[in-house]
């Protein structure tokens, strides 16, 4: 499954990453929760923005700070301004006023997180950007940074396939993957065994041998959970 995510998220969002970087589970909050604790400070997120990644971050322990958004999304001038080390955004349709971060202003915010390497850090939630009448979406910000990037990707399958079966999936910047083996190696997945697996035949992720059954977790290069 990992590695039909792998080569679905690169051809349709300009995502790098191996299978290995992918986490799958039972939704977005879920994720974004076992995320926290691994995140290196305070974090900044959108005003008005989604509501729930905030109050997830903060139960987590993760102070957060509510910024504005322009005609271009979160105002990067307030984001260097705040203190953060960490920026939850929704690029691609921004939520709720639904404005599309450009190029530009998302070259600014890989340029914000990229002054502290490894201090800060940038959660691209890219919810709906499958849903496009007009044009196709602007790559993503993970697929700008590279694998190694500053950029923790989190999507979902809720709306493209169906809300009930609750997959999300993220996308981990190799850099985080020592410390959430360190902290999460014997969690077992919660995405079920019949979700994680009925993908088509004709998948990777169905015939490859370096996936784990069953499992939502990363596995180290080599094919060792």
């Amino acid at each position: 499954m990992r590695q039909a995510l792998a080569g679905y998220l690169e051809e349709y969002r300009g995502v790098r990453c191996g299978a290995h970087q992918i986490v799958v589970g039972a939704g977005l909050e879920y994720l974004l929760g076992l995320l926290a604790p691994l995140l290196p400070g305070p974090a900044a997120v959108e005003n008005p923005g989604y509501p729930r990644a905030r109050q997830v971050l903060e139960n987590n322990g993760i102070s957060c700070c509510c910024l504005p958004v322009d005609e271009d999304g979160l105002s990067i001038r307030a984001l260097s301004e705040s203190g953060a080390a960490v920026c939850y955004v929704t690029p691609s349709h921004q939520f709720p006023t639904g404005v599309t971060m450009p190029a530009g202003r998302r070259a600014e915010l890989l340029h914000w997180a990229a002054r502290c390497p490894g201090r800060r850090y940038i959660i691209e939630d890219d919810y709906d950007s499958e849903f496009r009448f007009d044009t196709r979406p602007l790559p993503s910000l993970q697929g700008m940074a590279g694998a190694d990037g500053p950029v923790v990707y989190l999507s979902t399958c809720s709306r493209s396939l169906a809300p009930s079966i609750r997959i999300a999936y993220m996308v981990l910047p190799e850099q985080l993957l020592p410390a959430w083996h360190a902290k999460y190696r014997l969690y077992s997945g919660t995405v079920s065994r019949l979700s994680s697996r009925r993908w088509p035949a004709s998948s990777p992720a169905a015939t490859s041998p370096a996936i784990w059954p069953g499992s939502g977790w990363p596995i180290r290069p080599g094919g060792t959970p």
